[in-house]
């Protein structure tokens, strides 16, 4: 009986060590990135180029134009994958490369979405395109 005992508490032991690890691990990977403002859901680099009024526009391009429910934008994560600014005369060009995906869901392909934001004293987008989901530009 001894043995049963030991083995159930050996097992015991390597799943909960394994489920520590497993979050240290996203734990760790999420470090290196930082939420783009308080209330926006796209996830950027730590020490992006792109300041933090151009992701909360970008956020609200995705809420407002981009064919997701209330339901749907609470649940899936957005990354911010590639962003990049460039200086063109007085304004800046930011180039805003974003995947989502529902964690959960596997089986669906993540969405992209792409987009370009004119600053020049104001906000402006200039270029939205998506895939597997529907954005108006």
């Amino acid at each position: 009986m001894s043995v049963t005992c030991a083995c159930g508490e050996a097992r015991r032991l390597r799943h909960t060590v394994h489920r520590l690890v497993s979050l240290a691990l996203i734990l760790g990977a999420l470090v290196g990135f930082k939420s783009g403002a308080t209330d926006a859901g796209i996830l950027f680099a730590s020490g992006t180029d792109v300041p933090r009024t151009v992701q909360e526009f970008a956020w609200r391009v995705i809420e407002t134009r981009c064919n997701f429910s209330g339901f749907e934008l609470e649940r899936r994560l957005f990354w911010a994958y590639d962003a990049r600014a460039m200086r063109v005369d007085a304004a800046v060009v930011y180039s805003i490369k974003i995947l989502s995906e529902v964690p959960w869901r596997k089986r669906e392909p993540p969405v992209s979405i792409e987009m370009t934001v004119l600053d020049d004293g104001g906000m402006r987008l200039t270029a939205l395109k998506s895939s597997f989901i529907t954005c108006s530009p």
